[in-house]
């Protein structure tokens, strides 16, 4: 008989899932017989190809939909043979004694149901959720106010996730969390398996509750540790997240509360989806546009001064402008400006100088377009729009120098914005680790790497790990990566914990794993492989995209009499104009049918296919190298141009 059998439930983190079965079969197992099963939910990102390939000796259950979490992990269930089952998250990172002391611990104390250990997340912070009590009215409302995280040693505001217990030694507990719940096989016969009522998240508080009804303990266990990335299925902030989360808590009060405490905590709860839904509204609105609104704020300020200067000094007369549409235009032209920054990356971590100047100048030609657009009584003074152009670029550089100050995002005006890299590994390991992350990512800024055997110290490293965190601090260094070819797991979570959160993380394995890390529960993980990397795969790259596609629709729907004349009045330019704007379409996209796979960003329904103004027949093999180098080296520019040359055909859909 199998003593253990791992089940992994994975959707589209290809990367992320490879890493976790590498420090699975890195695992000492101590003359532990395991199995590992991989239910794939019908991931779009050649998961099952790579494990297969990768890892022949996995079992793989590929589902040709995506029916949940819980039912993914029953498949699993269904046919294991071990005698005891460890429900393993896509996105975890096993110490190499993990599974043996987990599984010799249950094995030496037979009433314990199901074992969870302690979980840190990608910047090495201790995730308060390893250990959690039942949800109940109290806690689960100071845990909404965030009263147990202000009072996380009082026994009475800290019960939600248990604060008040020390994080290192043994408790026996409530609720495990479904990214490591290790159980024993008999334990979950008798309580049945996970309710497939819920479709993700709560199924873990569910099975916990029903394992210890049938008298089983359930223990958290930190004498070892996991890396847990969290939110690489799902982004932990998101509006949906929050309805899927506390939708499935409203299934688990029905189920195990009954009467008026049940109707009492079902009222709180649904009062809480609103309210967190409005919170993570307003979170990631504020997020996403707090520089923008700032810089807008400025430059309209600008503008009115420019506008009573040239009527103070110009025309003698600092109300000149009273009673004109110049306020509108000034609104209008900051808008312009904002959007056109935002199109070309200037809002995003890697804002340059090109970007800054790409952004104001394509502006400043979008609104004198305009202006000789508009009738002369709507016409603002080029003066105005002149001293707010360079405004504009004063503006948004002393901004950009001010954010680069107060945050800890590298903006920056220079050409070419660094990231120092120190990479712990050996000299040979170190060199494959480094034309890999330059290869993905040129603007990365290698300091050296630090040897992990003092005696391996050469001319060609800059110390060693022991000295790790001073060496860090003297270089300024940004991001460590670890080589796991050079060190043990369990050293590199231990570095992780010891160095914190000032630092970024990330592993280097494998040639096929690349190098991976996370550092934030509300952002996609990050990775750099040797394979093909796409640009617009990138979330600025991406968010360019979308910008373009609404300032460019608002444009074409504001223009539509001319629209409609070059595209000989079908109406379909104006609709196609619309869905782009709605989010259903984009402008721009892949030549259509055999010219993609699976592996590439994926783009929503188009306009104009990259082929429009392609006159001769392309083969299959040019199609899908016309789409790699889209997707590859996307510019923004592209798109322009694509859309300029197709206006008399926008209403046809390829």
């Amino acid at each position: 008989m199998i003593d253990l059998s791992v089940i992994i439930v994975n959707y589209n983190v290809r990367q992320f899932v490879l890493q976790t079965l590498h420090s699975v079969y890195q695992s000492q197992l101590d003359g532990l017989s395991i199995e590992v099963i991989v239910v794939d939910n019908n991931s779009s990102d050649g998961s099952v190809d790579a494990i297969r390939a990768y890892f022949p000796q996995t079992k793989v259950i590929a589902n040709t939909d995506n029916p949940g979490f819980s039912k993914a992990n029953n498949q699993g269930i269904e046919i294991s043979k071990g005698e005891f089952v460890l429900l393993l998250n896509p996105d975890t990172v096993l110490e190499e004694k993990t599974l043996a002391k987990s599984v010799a611990k249950m094995k030496s104390e037979s009433d314990i149901g199901a074992l969870g250990v302690k979980m840190i997340d990608g910047t090495g912070a201790f995730l308060p959720e390893s250990k959690r009590s039942f949800p109940t009215p109290w806690n689960s409302l100071t845990k909404l106010l965030g009263l147990s995280s202000i009072f996380s040693g009082s026994k009475v505001m800290g019960g939600y996730n248990l604060t008040y217990l020390d994080e290192n030694k043994t408790h026996d507990i409530d609720v495990l969390c479904g990214a490591f719940m290790l159980m024993r096989k008999s334990a979950l016969d008798k309580s049945g398996w996970l309710d497939e009522d819920f479709f993700m998240y709560g199924e873990d508080i569910d099975l916990s509750y029903r394992i210890k009804q049938v008298g089983y303990r359930v223990l958290y266990y930190p004498e070892t540790q996991i890396i847990h990335y969290k939110g690489e299925s799902t982004k932990k902030s998101s509006v949906n997240y929050v309805r899927i989360f506390y939708n499935a808590m409203i299934i688990y009060v029905k189920k195990h509360y009954k009467g008026g405490i049940a109707s009492l905590f079902v009222l709180m709860l649904s009062m809480a989806i609103y309210f967190r839904a409005g919170i993570s509204i307003i979170s990631r609105l504020w997020s996403q546009l707090k520089y923008p609104i700032v810089d807008a704020t400025l430059i309209f300020g600008a503008l009115h001064g420019a506008k009573w200067m040239w009527g103070r000094y110009y025309y003698h007369d600092a109300d000149y402008y009273a009673g004109t549409p110049m306020y509108a235009n000034l609104v209008i032209y900051t808008l312009i400006w904002v959007l056109c920054l935002a199109m070309y990356g200037h809002y995003s971590k890697i804002s340059n100088a090109k970007s800054l100047l790409r952004g104001v100048s394509v502006g400043t030609i979008l609104i004198l377009v305009i202006y000789g657009l508009l009738p002369l009584a709507y016409r603002s003074s080029r003066m105005v729009l002149l001293l707010g152009a360079v405004s504009t670029l004063l503006i948004c550089w002393m901004t950009t120098l001010l954010w680069n100050r107060s945050i800890r995002n590298k903006w920056t005006l220079s050409r070419n914005p660094k990231l120092n890299v120190l990479i712990a590994a050996s000299v040979d390991n170190a060199q494959s680790i480094k034309e890999t992350i330059l290869r993905s990512n040129p603007n990365l800024q290698l300091v050296g790497n630090v040897s992990i055997d003092e005696k391996l110290q050469s001319g060609k490293t800059i110390g060693s790990v022991n000295n790790l965190s001073q060496i860090a601090k003297e270089y300024q260094v940004d991001e460590i990566i670890f080589s796991a070819k050079d060190m043990n797991y369990q050293d590199i979570i231990s570095y992780m914990n010891t160095l914190g959160n000032q630092y970024q993380y990330k592993i280097g394995g494998a040639e096929h794993i690349g190098v991976i890390g996370s550092n934030s529960k509300d952002h996609s993980g990050e990775y750099y492989t040797s394979d093909l990397q796409y640009r617009l795969d990138q979330p600025y790259s991406r968010r360019q995209k979308r910008v373009f596609d609404i300032w460019s629709s608002l444009l074409i729907l504001a223009l539509f009499p001319l629209i409609l004349i070059i595209n000989r009045f079908r109406w379909k330019s104006v609709s196609h104009a619309w869905q782009v704007l709605t989010g259903k379409m984009t402008w721009i996209s892949y030549i259509p049918k055999k010219g993609t796979h699976d592996n590439m960003p994926v783009i929503k329904p188009a306009v104009i296919a990259l082929d429009s103004n392609t006159k001769l027949p392309l083969t299959e093999e040019q199609q899908i190298k016309i789409n790699q180098d889209y997707a590859r080296y996307y510019e923004v520019w592209d798109d322009q141009v694509l859309l300029l040359r197709n206006l008399n055909r926008l209403h046809i859909r390829y």
